[in-house]
């Protein structure tokens, strides 16, 4: 596909396909950081989604001097007060795989509050390119953490069930997921303030 180039500035497989399945409406070349050659480390300084989303966008912008896209988003527990947020892929350590993290909180929540299963998903996302200030977008979906179902989708998806479709993201199509998504939402957000327009990126 010929058009502007934007890095995906993720080693997540399924965020990055993802946010190549978000991005489809724009003419825009997506380069993992293989393809675009990036190969140091995406910091995520925290202490919020925006500080870790920024950080990985300016540093992979900086490094290939090319506009970069990054994401840093997380579940939120009513009950644990917003627990894991920005720390969900972060919380069990760097060993840990997403089953572990997902059955850990599921095993939180009924270890603290057994009740309350009120979740909600949060992103922002953050594009940065040379000689311009960085912008960012917020976005929320809300859920309600169950038993995990279904096996799309990544992380916490299993266990997290929207709200707005009824079923779990593990459950719906990508489809599905891609319209009421926090990240969806997010990029959305970027996407009407002009973000990826070819004449912004070019």
């Amino acid at each position: 596909m010929s058009g502007p180039v934007l890095v995906l500035a993720t080693r997540n497989p399924g965020k990055l396909r993802e946010l190549r399945t978000l991005l489809s409406p724009w003419p825009l070349r997506l380069p993992s950081l293989d393809e675009a050659g990036f190969e140091g480390p995406l910091e995520e300084p925290g202490p919020g989604y925006i500080e870790s989303a920024l950080a990985k966008a300016l540093a992979v912008c900086t490094a290939t001097g090319l506009p970069a896209l990054a994401d840093d988003s997380g579940i939120e527990v009513d009950a644990l007060h917003g627990w894991p947020g920005p720390m969900s892929a972060r919380w069990m350590g760097h060993g840990a795989t997403d089953d572990d993290r997902l059955h850990g909180l599921l095993a939180e929540v009924a270890r603290r509050s057994p009740d309350d299963r009120s979740v909600r998903y949060v992103c922002v996302a953050a594009l940065a390119k040379t000689g311009a200030e960085p912008v960012t977008a917020h976005g929320v979906c809300l859920g309600t953490l169950v038993e995990p179902r279904g096996t799309n989708g990544f992380g916490y998806d299993p266990a997290f069930l929207a709200l707005d479709l009824g079923i779990t993201f593990g459950e719906a199509t990508d489809e599905a997921k891609a319209r009421v998504s926090h990240r969806a939402r997010a990029i959305a957000k970027l996407g009407e303030s002009g973000a990826f327009e070819p004449s912004s990126l070019g």
